[in-house]
């Protein structure tokens, strides 16, 4: 049920466990990217308006100076503290602005929130930028972690983490030892970082007087002349309680009226605050904020209110606003650019907004139900249609919803547009989950090839989990089923093979439980190949006969293939060798299984003792894995090699080829796999 297997309702991945340097003996060892990429430059651009602050930048450079012996010491690190809207990211991209070339093997930058998988998607970006394609990333995150540790230790990296909520966020994302520098704007308190990572505490205060005027007169520009009312500008600054986020926006709309006087501006803003009781922290920024929006037309303030209703706290795609509002893309652009005029948004790639936090807070009051049920709508529709581009023939989809019609787009595209928009996926799942939604259901079985070929576990291991509990409410039993056996492919490639196991079992109950021996047959065959990866030779085969006989009661030509393809991995020699050539016959046109089957097939002649036809297709299998990038079926030929090596009696050969094969292992965190070559290399 992989990229690879693009035929019928097929499930035919591969384990990526994560694992522990301390699993494997020896040194640790990763590979850098065979491409690299020119050092990343993913930390934002501060505003041409930054203000103030000065003392804390130099409080900042005070604690990331590297001292003696830097390059054996952990990264510096520095955590900015501040009210939101205070200016702390702005802070932050500022500082490394002025350094960047003190870090001349990158900048990576990483924006949290409290989504589970966050973490994990921010390294994926991060070792993306480096140069390492996606396959080649294991799965864990603790392995991701490690990888990007190994590749910066000894680099000058900066890291930029814009609002952490907890410690636990930020560990995973720090750089190895080196002249690296950390710097982590502060969504929660995050004083344990003292303890756990050395960080030292940078509090911004309000801008004083000074600064805030110098900000207004910044944002104004030459739109209007602010020293013939010095009196309305000083209670302006007052109002604004020396926000920073409060004073853009006010300056945006003195810029934006300039005729009209900042007493006006003033009036209006005492207004909003002598309409409350309470002077609660963030009444300035509502104060600007209300000023600010009634002054919209009314598009923008249907888009301003938009953002409000988005669910998660992410990007959002032109695309995705204009259905929230039932227009078309172009009927919105132009109350975009608006508010990304009163900096009440920012426009962070082609046709892609932010709203910060206080914004979406704001605007929610002012959107309707209407609007979040649009970009659900918007976001289901063009999950289900993508994520069947990515596997148009896998055929489930259309098994449990047979009304489902997706919508023409390529895989590439698909693709693209599933990787911009995972954090807002996960946040739409949520939802449906909450309001306990069909829709979540078709999205777990939808997104699963992409989550599969992408290493997404987390996402799979969610969502999935999500549409259990739904379908279970709802008496789907053929959907849960299905939910079940993917969620089992997440534990399987954390190396979680018994968590995974047990899945799979529920998943066939459920399959058997509606008569679907097509989904029974893929339990059992994905419970097979789970045992398979722990060692297992007998279980294995005991699964995997049961799966042939059910292949071959349902009569599916590539199943009946693929099914004594796995047979043939655990079976007796003489008998797998003839299950093997079979299932060769029958994939002609598939190069990847046929090179998997030749691997098994090499592996069964081993033990018939015909050495040299075993290291023809075993080496055969070795250069297709290793030219396509398949690098757990590359660590399993190894391994095959080595033993074959072994047998006939090339014991440096064998050597050789099981450390090769152990450092694929440690590299890509094949646990379970890295644990079986380790006791060859013990026993050489």
């Amino acid at each position: 049920m992989t990229g690879h297997d693009v035929g019928g309702n097929r499930f035919d991945g591969e384990a990526h466990g994560v694992v522990q340097a301390h699993n494997f003996h020896g040194d640790v060892h990763f590979h850098a990217p065979e491409s690299p990429n020119p050092p990343p430059k993913q930390v934002p651009p501060p505003s041409r308006f930054f203000t103030n602050n000065e003392r804390q930048l130099g409080d900042i450079s005070k604690y990331l100076k590297p001292g003696a012996g830097a390059e054996e010491r952990p990264p510096a690190l520095v955590v900015v503290q501040g009210p939101p809207g205070s200016g702390k990211s702005e802070t932050a991209y500022q500082w490394v602005q002025k350094h960047r070339g003190h870090y001349p093997d990158g900048a990576f930058y990483a924006r949290l929130t409290a989504e589970s998988g966050m973490v994990g998607e921010a390294l994926h970006q991060f070792l993306l930028a480096i140069g390492y394609k996606s396959a080649e990333l294991p799965a864990g995150l603790d392995a991701r972690s490690n990888l990007f540790r190994s590749w910066t230790s000894g680099k000058k990296v900066v890291v930029v983490i814009d609002d952490a909520i907890t410690a636990a966020q930020v560990l995973p994302l720090l750089p190895g030892a080196g002249n690296s520098a950390v710097l982590v704007t502060e969504a929660r308190s995050l004083s344990s970082l003292r303890v756990r990572a050395g960080a030292e505490f940078v509090p911004l205060d309000p801008l004083t007087d000074d600064a805030a005027r110098l900000l207004l007169s910044r944002i104004v520009g030459e739109a209007k002349d602010l020293t013939g009312e010095p009196e309305q500008v000083d209670r302006l600054i007052e109002l604004c309680e020396g926000q920073t986020i409060a004073l853009c926006v006010a300056a945006s709309e003195l810029a934006r009226a300039p005729e009209r006087p900042v007493a006006r501006l003033v009036r209006e803003l005492s207004k909003q605050r002598l309409g409350r009781l309470s002077r609660d922290a963030d009444l300035s920024v509502k104060a600007v904020f209300n000023t600010a929006v009634a002054r919209l037309d009314e598009r923008a303030k249907q888009l301003y209110a938009a953002f409000g209703q988005h669910p998660g706290a992410g990007e959002v795609s032109l695309a995705a606003l204009a259905a929230a509002v039932d227009l078309d893309e172009d009927d919105v652009r132009e109350a975009l650019d608006l508010l990304v005029s009163a900096h009440l948004i920012r426009e962070v790639a082609e046709d892609r907004y932010f709203a910060y936090s206080l914004v979406r807070e704001h605007a929610r009051p002012l959107g309707s139900a209407e609007m979040r049920n649009r970009f659900t709508e918007f976001y289901v529709r063009r999950a289900l249609s993508a994520g069947h581009a990515v596997q148009p023939k896998r055929g489930w989809l259309e098994a449990l919803w047979p009304g489902f019609r997706p919508e023409p787009v390529t895989a590439d595209e698909a693709r693209e547009w599933l990787a911009a928009e995972r954090a807002n996926l996960r946040a739409v799942a949520s939802e449906l989950r909450a309001a306990g939604a069909e829709q979540v259901c078709q999205l777990a079985v939808a997104l699963w090839p992409f989550q599969e070929q992408g290493k997404h576990v987390d996402d799979m291991d969610v969502l999935n989990e999500y549409a259990v509990e739904v379908a279970d409410h709802r008496e789907l039993t053929f959907a849960a089923g299905l939910a079940l056996i993917q969620r089992g492919f997440a534990f399987r490639a954390r190396g979680e093979s018994d968590k995974a196991a047990g899945l799979f079992a529920e998943g066939e109950a459920r399959a058997r439980a509606v008569a679907r021996d097509d989904l029974a047959a893929t339990a059992v065959e994905s419970l097979g190949i789970s045992l398979r990866d722990q060692g297992d030779r007998e279980a294995a085969r005991t699964a995997l006969e049961r799966n042939l006989g059910m292949a071959e009661q349902l009569g599916d030509p590539r199943r009946l293939a693929l099914a004594r393809m796995h047979l043939g991995s655990v079976a007796e020699p003489q008998l797998g060798e003839q299950l093997l050539d079979q299932a060769l016959a029958a994939f002609a046109t598939e190069p990847y299984n046929a090179a998997k089957t030749r691997m098994w097939r090499g592996r069964r002649r081993t033990e018939l003792e015909r050495y040299d036809e075993a290291n023809a297709d075993l080496s055969a299998a070795l250069e297709y894995m290793t030219e396509h990038g398949h690098h757990f079926d590359r660590a399993q030929v190894l391994v095959g090699l080595g033993d074959n090596a072994s047998a006939a009696g090339d014991a440096e050969a064998a050597q050789q080829h099981f450390l090769d094969a152990a450092a694929i292992c440690r590299t890509r965190g094949f646990a379970e796999l890295g644990e079986q070559v380790q006791a060859r290399l013990d026993q050489s």
